[in-house]
């Protein structure tokens, strides 16, 4: 039995932890590289995640390979600090985005905190933000439970970004998350009472038939037509495989990854083949939508003859104005 079932209350599923602080800036991948990635604020807003994707890597950090949250969820009792702590964090100058959903689902613990709280997270996230002109909130999810957001008004501080993937790879890969096809059916209704919508086409996976698959899911996405699309590909860190296999799950995905990317950091496709399908989806995605990468090498960007336009965890307006173009250096604050 997992240890954090004995030591703590369950609701709705997941348990009831305490936590420090809240907000923390992401930092770039250390050493020496040209993997473009900017720091951005993350909310730690709850803890792990419900859906059992195989490729999760929070299944290989440290928090979860060592227990300190169970690795299906957990919310905190001290949601009022986290409060707190946003409003203090809202207080800033310059225009920041903060982003819910980089070490948990954004939208998977909503009915928990409901429950335990009395509001959701979003009913205590979203009044904050739209409250003020200046700072932005992004939920990136795999879940559909918007039942809450219905019932706000939309707000331009307010963005909720969906991880969507080819439904073939939904199927088999991200075993308890709604399938990719009610994930941009929930991101439909949202832009259409008026929310910011982007998409994350991640982790893109060479799957038999993998042109016609994407090419399926692509049509989707320039329907709804969200501000931006950032690209990712199947990618792991060394021991990922292992504690996939540990914790039950699919992992013949590792089975494609043959090479480390060109500086070392983790396990990629081949990378003319990951070069082939970026193409693939930047040749097909509408014009009217912003494209990127995530966390790729800035050799992926020549080659791919891409200009840095933004990313879905910066607040894309606020980044464009300092002039950004891909490089090893990343500005200190996101």
């Amino acid at each position: 039995m997992d240890a954090a079932r004995e030591r703590y209350p369950r609701v709705a599923g997941f348990t009831v932890q305490h936590r420090g602080s809240f907000i923390k800036q992401f930092q770039r991948p250390g050493g020496h590289n040209s993997i473009v990635c900017f720091p951005f604020w993350e909310l730690v807003a709850a803890a792990g995640c419900p859906f059992e994707c195989a490729y999760c890597f929070l299944q290989a950090t440290p928090s979860y390979v060592f227990k300190h949250y169970p690795l299906k969820g957990a919310i905190f009792e001290n949601w009022r600090e986290m409060v707190a702590e946003v409003e203090n964090w809202l207080e800033y100058p310059k225009p920041r985005m903060l982003l819910v959903g980089e070490l948990q689902d954004g939208l998977a613990f909503e009915g928990a905190y409901k429950k335990y709280a009395g509001e959701s997270l979003t009913e205590m996230l979203v009044p904050l933000f739209a409250g003020q002109e200046k700072h932005c909130i992004n939920f990136l999810t795999k879940a559909t439970n918007i039942r809450f957001i219905r019932k706000m008004q939309p707000t331009p501080q307010v963005i909720f970004s969906w991880s969507v993937n080819a439904e073939e790879v939904g199927e088999r890969w991200e075993r308890k998350a709604p399938l990719p096809s009610q994930r941009l059916a929930a991101a439909e209704e949202l832009k259409s009472l008026g929310w910011r919508i982007r998409l994350r086409l991640d982790p893109m996976v060479p799957i038999k038939g993998w042109q016609r698959a994407y090419g399926k899911v692509i049509t989707r996405i320039n329907h709804l037509k969200p501000e931006m699309v950032t690209l990712g590909a199947l990618r792991a860190s060394n021991n990922l495989r292992a504690m996939a296999r540990k914790n039950g799950r699919d992992a013949s995905i590792f089975d494609l990854l043959t090479e480390k990317d060109p500086a070392g950091f983790k396990w990629r496709l081949p990378q003319d083949l990951l070069v082939e399908m970026f193409r693939f989806a930047l040749d097909r995605v509408d014009g009217s939508i912003i494209p990127s990468l995530c966390k790729e090498d800035r050799s992926i960007w020549s080659q791919l003859g891409m200009k840095w336009r933004g990313c879905n965890c910066l607040a894309t307006v606020t980044v464009m104005q300092r002039g950004i173009q891909p490089t090893a250096h990343a500005p200190s604050k996101g």
